[in-house]
């Protein structure tokens, strides 16, 4: 949504700063998930190639192999030269899950704004919970249909990772130390149910945080990130670089915040509940 704004450019899950080099990033993070590329091909396709199609996927990670040396810093300047004068929004997650990340990003973009956008580790951990089970009984059933194998890279990604608290704890972790070093002005907290329960009431104040316009028809652009080209299946060669739930159904939807507690056995959990690690973490970020 914040990408959609007329003076901003909502990337792709990039994912650039996982390492030093692209060539790192193929070593380290592409060798064992090779949908992680995807946004970054369709990035560089769409804003430095005109387009998303086969055949620019192709020459994009054919200029990509060809600067494997070059510092993901510099890869990211291209990035922000083919947008200007739109400033890019950058939300790839997996910065969260690394200090090293996170540390990149700050020495690459010393001026940037953080939005920290929360969720309630229930809310996290149940959908993990679900995801996991969803897979198992496909497998199980052996046969996937055409649109889940072509999900099933990213879907790994959850299915064989740890526990689901930690999925939580960890990033926000990470998240709070490095906020700790960045000034107050440029850093702002969000609960992401309170967001998407009324996002008129935080678009504006977010636009005047950002420093860019608040027209209504600019806000009203906000509320459309079934506009960006970034919101749907991608070519073959680069189906993903989101969410596959957002690829799926990217409108805006009317929101109902449901009610949550930090206590009580998670649903799917088989009697587990949130450890006392994350309760004290998500008391810290406003829940109860």
């Amino acid at each position: 949504m914040i990408g959609q704004h007329p003076q901003l450019y909502g990337l792709p899950e990039v994912n650039l700063f996982a390492g030093d080099t692209y060539a790192d990033l193929e070593e380290q993070v592409y060798s064992m998930r090779p949908g992680f590329r995807h946004g970054l091909l369709r990035a560089v396709a769409q804003l430095g190639l005109g387009g998303q199609n086969p055949d620019t996927i192709d020459a994009a990670r054919g200029w990509l192999e060809e600067n494997r040396g070059v510092s993901t810093s510099e890869l990211f300047d291209d990035l922000t030269a083919w947008a200007a004068p739109r400033r890019l929004v950058d939300k790839s997650p997996l910065y969260a899950y690394s200090a090293e990340a996170l540390a990149r990003m700050d020495a690459a973009c010393p001026d940037a704004h953080y939005l920290h956008l929360t969720r309630h580790p229930r809310g996290t951990c149940e959908s993990v919970l679900r995801m996991r089970a969803d897979i198992r009984e496909r497998q199980e059933r052996g046969r996937f249909a055409k649109r889940a194998q072509a999900l099933q890279p990213d879907q790994r990604v959850v299915a064989d990772l740890e526990d689901p608290a930690s999925l939580w704890l960890k990033p926000q972790e990470h998240i709070l130390a490095f906020l700790e070093r960045v000034p107050a002005e440029r850093q702002r907290r969000v609960r992401g149910e309170d967001f998407m329960g009324d996002p008129d009431r935080h678009l504006r104040p977010l636009c005047e945080w950002l420093g860019v316009s608040a027209e209504s028809g600019d806000l009203e652009a906000m509320k459309h990130p079934e506009e960006s080209p970034f919101a749907t299946l991608g070519p073959r060669n680069a189906l993903f670089g989101n969410d596959p739930s957002f690829l799926r159904s990217p409108h805006l939807r009317k929101y109902t915040p449901k009610p949550m507690s930090l206590e009580g056995p998670l649903a799917g959990g088989d009697g587990a509940c949130l450890d006392e690690a994350v309760v004290q973490c998500a008391r810290r970020l406003g829940y109860s």
